[in-house]
């Protein structure tokens, strides 16, 4: 208790030689003549000061170590795991740990599982600090741009052969139906006269494909 009253009268000594003197003749200044003269509103002004400078005191005390606190934190650095391979909800759920953002974008690729993470930025092994951005390719088939070959005038099995190998292995969400048989004396036996999609037009999931064939 001692200590604390030795402690209080030391800062209101400071305070009496570096602050209370200015602002005292500063209040004396623009107040009312007589009330700086009243020792109970010296004192009353005083006790004021020494509150609000206590209060000035503990704010910046805490703002600093908010502040230390989120640097702390935030500039905490830890080597990239590798999620390249993995599926997306496993690679997010890996990352999600180490505090990171991310940010995808889809492709299709015909050597790489559906579904999988085919590539990030930066690299595995790379330190990084958390909360920085990680940047992920994700192999989607609904990204590729598939469009209907020309396949008038091949033979049927021919063109069967094209839609399989452009059209169906990279979307297999599409229906080919059953043909159209006409007769068409300009073209010769099972050759496919018209199609539907025309060619270059994209073609999208469940999109149907008709070819017409020539049956002499």
């Amino acid at each position: 208790m001692d200590k604390v009253k030795e402690i209080y009268r030391k800062v209101m000594s400071i305070l009496d030689k570096y602050v209370f003197r200015y602002i005292y003749k500063f209040l004396k200044y623009v107040l009312p003549d007589g009330i700086m003269s009243n020792p109970d509103s010296v004192l009353v002004f005083k006790r004021l000061l020494l509150f609000g400078v206590s209060l000035f005191v503990a704010q910046a005390l805490f703002i600093i170590i908010i502040v230390f606190i989120v640097v702390k934190t935030g500039g905490e650095s830890f080597v990239l795991p590798n999620v390249e391979g993995r599926e997306l909800v496993e690679a997010f759920n890996i990352l999600d740990k180490e505090d990171v953002n991310l940010s995808i974008r889809a492709h299709y690729f015909s050597n790489y599982p559906l579904g999988t993470v085919v590539s990030q930025e930066p690299k595995a092994g790379v330190k990084i600090k958390r909360g920085r951005t990680v940047y992920l390719v994700l192999n989607l088939q609904e990204q590729a741009t598939i469009k209907m070959p020309n396949v008038v005038g091949l033979n049927y099995e021919e063109a069967m052969n094209i839609i399989n190998r452009d059209v169906v292995s990279k979307k297999s969400t599409v229906n080919i139906l059953p043909k159209v048989e006409l007769t068409d004396d300009s073209y010769e036996n099972d050759i496919v006269i018209s199609q539907i999609p025309p060619a270059g037009e994209v073609v999208g999931s469940n999109t149907e494909i008709i070819l017409t064939v020539n049956k002499k």
